[in-house]
């Protein structure tokens, strides 16, 4: 079927997602998105495909959004009210360019390049109060597959953007991966 009601996502019907690690070291895989699996190399041209299918991956009343990785999330939408999602005022290529700055500043001038990201992740966190859930799913991704240092900004922004979604397992899936990154 259709995965009937009870929030339940059929994960038959999911977008795929890239899983290897052929462009990126191992510990840069991609298994909190939860949404399927396609193989190496396909990513784009499943995102692309994506793209071109609404944004939502065919699932009615969800949008997909493209993350560094390209492989995008998918969250709840809607497209009337225009809630489930805020683009935030660094994503993609800027702030890439931010998170190279904090993973090569010196010591000394770090905090003031980690400012930058704490406002960021503030506003992902006003997004999540205001029910723009995507926002930081989709910044907990980039933050996941940029660095390792940034897996705990990532576990924070996944797991309460996974919370907030209704996919509980994810987001303890998040914290626990996030603590293997780190050694713990």
């Amino acid at each position: 079927g259709g995965g009937g009601g009870g929030g339940h996502m059929d994960h038959r019907h999911a977008p795929p997602i890239q899983t290897g690690t052929h462009a990126h070291p191992p510990h840069r895989d991609f298994f909190f998105l939860g949404l399927g699996v396609e193989a190496e190399g396909e990513a784009t041209k499943a995102a692309k495909a994506r793209k071109r299918a609404g944004l939502s991956g065919g699932l009615p009343g969800h949008k997909w959004v493209e993350t560094s990785s390209k492989a995008g999330v998918v969250f709840a939408y809607d497209r009337q009210l225009e809630l489930g999602y805020r683009e935030l005022h660094l994503t993609g290529k800027e702030l890439r360019k931010l998170l190279g700055r904090i993973v090569h500043a010196p010591p000394a001038e770090r905090p003031e390049v980690q400012a930058e990201l704490d406002d960021l992740i503030n506003w992902s966190n006003i997004a999540n109060d205001e029910s723009d859930f995507g926002a930081s799913l989709r910044l907990g991704a980039d933050l996941f597959n940029h660095d390792v240092c940034f897996a705990p900004q990532a576990a924070q922004q996944l797991s309460t953007a996974y919370t907030l979604l209704g996919r509980a397992p994810f987001a303890k899936l998040a914290k626990l991966h996030a603590a293997l990154r780190r050694g713990g």
